[in-house]
């Protein structure tokens, strides 16, 4: 049903004497023949309840580590994708300042560069750090 690892065998097992006891518990409710007090069937209805929350605990603490794999997965898939877009970028980048500086004339052009490069170390490098920041963040499973 939900695998071979020990601990879906544990969750397997615990589902069948779960379901054995909630089948036990809903044939007292049942019998007709049993006279149940309003208290008896109220215990009876409470430990239904209480049995039923205990089987969501144990598949929840099977699936939430699952979950969280995902998750981080996803995250270095989706920072893989964003580092190449930032070597692109930065590549780019270096590619207009070349062009800038050519366009212009000796001075205007050492001036666009130098403005340039200044403003590529003031606020793009912001981003690129940030970037890190997410790398190391993201390093949850090691």
């Amino acid at each position: 049903m939900y695998g071979s690892s020990p601990t879906t065998q544990k969750i397997e097992n615990y589902d069948y004497y779960a379901k054995a006891e909630q089948q036990r518990l809903q044939a007292e409710l049942d019998n007709k023949d049993a006279k149940l007090s309003n208290q008896d069937r109220a215990d009876i209805i409470a430990a239904q309840r209480a049995l039923e929350k205990q089987i969501q605990k144990q598949h929840l603490q099977a699936e939430v580590p699952k979950k969280v794999t995902k998750i981080i997965d996803e995250g270095k898939q989706e920072l893989v994708k964003i580092e190449q877009i930032w070597v692109d970028l930065l590549a780019d980048y270096a590619d207009i300042v070349a062009l800038m500086e050519c366009s212009f004339e000796s001075k205007t052009g050492k001036a666009l560069k130098e403005w340039m490069v200044h403003y590529r170390s003031n606020q793009i490098i912001r981003n690129e750090i940030l970037i890190y920041d997410c790398q190391n963040s993201i390093k949850l499973d090691n």
